[in-house]
This record gives structure tokens, sequence and C-alpha cells, in this order.
């Protein structure tokens, strides 16, 4: 079973996207900061699959998030989440190292589509 760490810092979301994972099979974790999501990368038990990071977080950004996690593991997917998603932020994000971008509001096929490529291209990393 998959296990995804969402973090973002607005419960609504945590809690919808969560939902979703869930009812697809998947294990999802839950962190509101930048902090408390790399404490949950650094501390889990088990390991985390992908991650689906918000763009704009008081604190620790997603980019911040984006740099740590490529720093230590950059065979992590990670996720960008972002309201002001364009083809030219979208392109940038690739660039620093982000699995991909995700135009917010995205519907609920929209997510598990591109956490389960995500998680597919983690466990064949050649592709």
């Amino acid at each position: 079973m998959p296990r995804i760490l969402i973090i973002d810092d607005d419960q609504h979301m945590r809690r919808a996207c969560s939902r979703v994972l869930e009812m697809a099979g998947w294990d999802a974790v839950c962190a509101e900061t930048g902090d408390e999501g790399l404490a949950a990368v650094w501390n889990a038990t088990e390991p985390i699959d992908a991650m689906l990071v918000d763009r704009l977080m008081p604190g620790l950004s997603g980019m911040d998030v984006l740099a740590e996690i490529q720093a230590i593991n950059p065979n992590l997917p990670v996720i960008i989440m972002t309201g002001s998603a364009t083809e030219d932020s979208a392109i940038e994000l690739k660039k620093k190292g982000a699995f991909g971008c995700l135009a917010k509001p995205f519907t609920p096929e929209q997510l598990r589509c591109i956490l389960d490529l995500a998680v597919k291209c983690r466990a064949s990393p050649s592709e």
C-alpha cells in the first residue's frame, strides 16, 4: 500500500486529499507545516512513497521542503500543489526537482493519477 505524505497548512485540503487517498486504499500521513512534514520523513517507521506539498505555507514553503528532500533523497517524488500554476511555473518546478505540479483546485482523479504515476516511477527508478 503506497504511503503518501501530505503537507498543507489548510486543514480542509489535508483532509480532502487524505480521504481521496484512503478511499483508493493508500495510506495518507498529514502534516500542517513544512517542519512537521520533514520531521515525518526523518522519523518515519515505514517509508514514504511520495509527497504532496503546498507551494505557499507559513514557515518553510513547499519549495524549501522540496530543496531539503532533494538534498537527502532525490528519488522521493515531490508533487507541488499551487493555486497559481502556469505552464512556465510547472516547468520551473520540474527543473528544481519536483516530480510534478498539481494546480488547485484539482479533482480526486487528477490527484490519484499524478500520485499513481509518481509511485510507479519510484518503484522503477530506471525511467
